[in-house]
């Protein structure tokens, strides 16, 4: 059975937790997608940075590319900072990157490159133990020693057997780096100006290419780039943005303490709490800076909110819900302000009804009241009794 050619599969490292991750959550919250289709497209954009992108580098494509790439319905605009918010793709002085790149898929595509040299290595080795050459003439990369101003060591019929094997070698080796059907150049070789070259490959090498190898002491890949590294800001004590930090962490372990708990905090990075409140205040806009302490202080105190606030990063989240409920609990309580009361408005109150003290003559009558009273109901009486004939 002859050896397949099709090319190979590459594939990337796909963590368990990715839908429970907490950065995967807030890309959720960003671009208003499920779990199942955010997961998706993350995977779908890993996916096509192995073909376009092998160094995780994405500068050079602008954000409707990638919207495009992982068939993302919203604006592309919108995709790409919840990438970053989430920390997905990292801003770099040169640009954008994918992060943790080299983890994800880039040491795959390193790992074959590297196996495909030494396949090609392999190969060459074999071929010049099959010939039968003398450890000088593998030395001088398979021709005899040449000899001054003769033509002795540089035979024709080696010359052009030694090419045809040559560019076998960087056809086979262009074959292992192929990536779902584009193909990664080697540093040393010349482009390919057909994409059929492997199939019908010319008659001829071209002239510049020999068989000897490169001793010139230059780097292995001279063409790689270095994976990029996000260097985080580290905050110093007197930072305002360290002060808020260590602000908010000590309101909650006076918390903790008051609810005879050990910490509400066990995994706090103060450094990492500085960098959300930077966020508010420059990303998000949330430039007053005492009240912002004062929403902290509040929250501490709130029933509710004391217990689901225990971060940097949330209080981040939540503070437009969190100060607009602590505005809203200082407003004075006011009475019914509906359309009922008679036509009453705002401010309205009740007149004030004196209470009487009751003296124990209260509904007493004098002889001379209760006489007149007496005959006016005999009066009555007797109007009553003429009207009806008795």
């Amino acid at each position: 059975m002859s050896e397949s050619t099709e090319a190979p599969r590459l594939w990337i490292k796909s963590y368990q937790a990715t839908d429970r991750d907490p950065i995967t959550r807030r890309f959720c919250r960003s671009t208003g997608l499920n779990t199942p289709a955010a997961v998706g497209t993350l995977h779908m954009l890993w996916w096509w940075v192995l073909d376009w992108a092998q160094d995780g580098d994405i500068s050079k494509y602008h954000d409707i590319d990638i919207a495009e790439a992982v068939n993302f319905e919203g604006e592309p605009k919108v995709l790409m900072r919840a990438l970053i918010d989430a920390g997905y793709v990292v801003e770099t002085q040169s640009g954008r990157e994918i992060a943790n790149w080299f983890k994800i898929g880039g040491q795959i595509i390193e790992s074959k490159k590297k196996d495909a040299e030494r396949k090609a290595e392999a190969r060459e080795k074999k071929r010049l133990k099959k010939e039968g050459l003398s450890d000088v003439q593998e030395k001088s990369g398979g021709h005899p020693a040449d000899i001054p101003r003769t033509s002795d060591g540089v035979p024709a019929e080696v010359h052009s057997i030694d090419k045809d094997l040559d560019l076998e070698k960087d056809l086979e080796l262009n074959k292992d780096l192929k990536i779902d059907g584009h193909a990664e150049p080697n540093a040393d070789q010349e482009p390919k100006q057909d994409q059929n070259q492997e199939q019908n490959p010319p008659a001829k090498p071209p002239a510049d290419k020999t068989a000897a190898p490169d001793e010139s002491g230059r780097p292995e890949n001279p063409g790689k780039k270095v994976p990029k590294t996000r260097v985080k800001p580290e905050y110093p004590p007197e930072s305002p943005y360290m002060r808020m930090a260590v602000h908010w962490k000590s309101l909650l372990d006076a918390l903790a303490k008051s609810e005879g708990v050990a910490t509400l905090t066990p995994r706090a990075n103060l450094q990492s709490w500085a960098d959300d409140f930077r966020k508010l205040v420059e990303l998000d806009g949330q430039d007053d800076k005492q009240q912002i302490a004062d929403v902290m202080d509040w929250v501490v105190k709130d029933k509710f909110w004391k217990s689901n606030v225990l971060s940097g990063e949330t209080f981040r989240e939540k503070y437009p819900t969190l100060l607009l409920q602590m505005n809203q609990s200082k407003k004075p309580a006011t009475g019914n302000k509906g359309s009922g009361g008679g036509g009453r408005g705002y401010g309205y109150q009740k007149p004030e009804i004196q209470i009487v003290q009751d003296d124990g003559n209260a509904g007493a009558v004098s002889e001379e009241e209760h006489a007149a009273l007496m005959r006016k109901a005999a009066e009555i009486k007797a109007n009553k009794q003429g009207a009806t004939g008795r």
